[in-house]
């Protein structure tokens, strides 16, 4: 315990280790436009369910953060207005709870810019990595704390923060940040962590800044991006998720869920469609049986899903937002469900895809799989 109590002293020491290499060296090792960032968090956890709020407790939380301010080397960092990107470590005790233990979370983030000019700027940071939490539910050793089941979990940071360049080399930054810890009912029970927090943060720059290139200068569009032309996307894909319900019924399930969508691109950022999915779902099988549910065939208990999609573009990474409606399926836990997952393409056509999908705010899986995009094309570049 004494020793993570030190660990935030030592983190800064490394920074001011680092602080003090010669900014020829650092230019050197680093490369350009690179900061180096420490932030402090005071905030405390959300009991939004009554079991937790026995754990009720206001805390600090460390980050160290190695981030890198774009200036329009591609051409979605000129169309983002010059987006901050970067890597987290975050650590905190959570209260100190021994039940509850501590949190080291690793994300890489991008912040966005909402309002900047030459002195000061309002952001919006965007973080998802993994976590590692020292402290889970245990149906022998620690039954009392049923937020989370497993201790690898996602990591997923939201901050809205003002960042003040008072001189060419620090920035100062305020914010109000929200941490969640999930693991996707991966594991259950799966309640969930979520701790707000204002914090404040400097960052130093290691080495020479470099000037943003001029709008009206476009980088050349690199094969990921949208050329302009009148087309329609039509994609299809996988996934798989693995979903460990030992602490209510001894066993675990898979699930297997097909999607597809029929995307219009609007512009460079946006597009819109329609998607649907089809989900079988070990468990619903099971607990069918378990609650005397009848049905004729297999075919009725899996779901069918259709709605509308909004996907956000930035080259290759893309960031999918679903609402979806139940058509079909006798073990569906609600009528409607939300989707949100990130879209990676490897090539011009094959994607790598993870999703989570909600209902009402509680996770229902996180799922891993690959698709393909085929685009067709109606009429040339505008």
């Amino acid at each position: 315990m004494y020793l993570f109590r030190l660990k935030p002293f030592v983190l800064l020491l490394v920074m001011l280790v680092a602080l003090s290499v010669p900014a020829k060296a650092q230019h050197k090792l680093w490369g350009s436009n690179l900061l180096l960032e420490g932030r402090i968090n005071y905030g405390y956890m959300i009991n939004h369910h009554l079991e937790m709020k026995i754990f009720n407790a206001h805390f600090p939380s460390f980050e160290i953060n190695l981030g890198k301010e774009t200036y329009g080397r591609e051409r979605w960092q000129t169309m983002y207005d010059y987006p901050f990107i970067g890597v987290s470590y975050w650590y905190s005790q959570l209260g100190g709870s021994e039940l509850v233990g501590s949190a080291h979370a690793v994300f890489p983030y991008v912040n966005y810019p909402i309002i900047r000019n030459r002195k000061n700027e309002l952001n919006f940071r965007v973080g998802l990595g993994l976590a590692y939490l020292t402290k889970c539910f245990d149906r022998l050793d620690n039954y009392k704390y049923i937020a989370i089941g497993s201790h690898v979990n996602a990591a997923i940071n939201l901050m809205a923060e003002y960042r003040w360049r008072f001189s060419p080399k620090m920035n100062f930054a305020v914010g109000l940040a929200l941490m969640h810890f999930s693991n996707g009912s991966t594991k259950t029970p799966n309640y969930g962590i979520n701790t707000p927090a204002i914090n404040l943060a400097f960052a130093y720059r290691l080495s020479k800044e470099n000037t943003y290139l001029s709008k009206k200068i476009m980088p050349r569009l690199s094969l990921f991006e949208f050329p302009g032309t009148k087309s329609i996307d039509l994609s299809i894909g996988a996934t798989a998720a693995y979903k460990d319900m030992g602490s209510e019924y001894g066993r675990t399930f898979m699930i297997y869920n097909m999607f597809g969508s029929v995307m219009k691109q609007f512009s460079f950022k946006s597009s819109v469609g329609l998607g649907f999915d089809a989900t079988y779902d070990e468990s619903d099988f099971y607990l069918a049986k378990l609650n005397k549910v009848e049905y004729q065939n297999s075919r009725q208990l899996r779901r069918f899903g259709v709605g509308p999609v909004y996907q956000l573009n930035m080259s290759k990474l893309s960031y999918n937002f679903a609402l979806g409606l139940y058509i079909k399926g006798k073990m569906v836990p609600s009528g409607v469900y939300f989707k949100f997952g990130l879209q990676y393409m490897i090539t011009e056509k094959l994607f790598a895809n993870l999703t989570l999908r909600t209902h009402y705010g509680q996770a229902d899986f996180v799922g891993i799989g690959l698709g393909f995009k085929l685009p067709w094309v109606y009429k040339g570049r505008q």
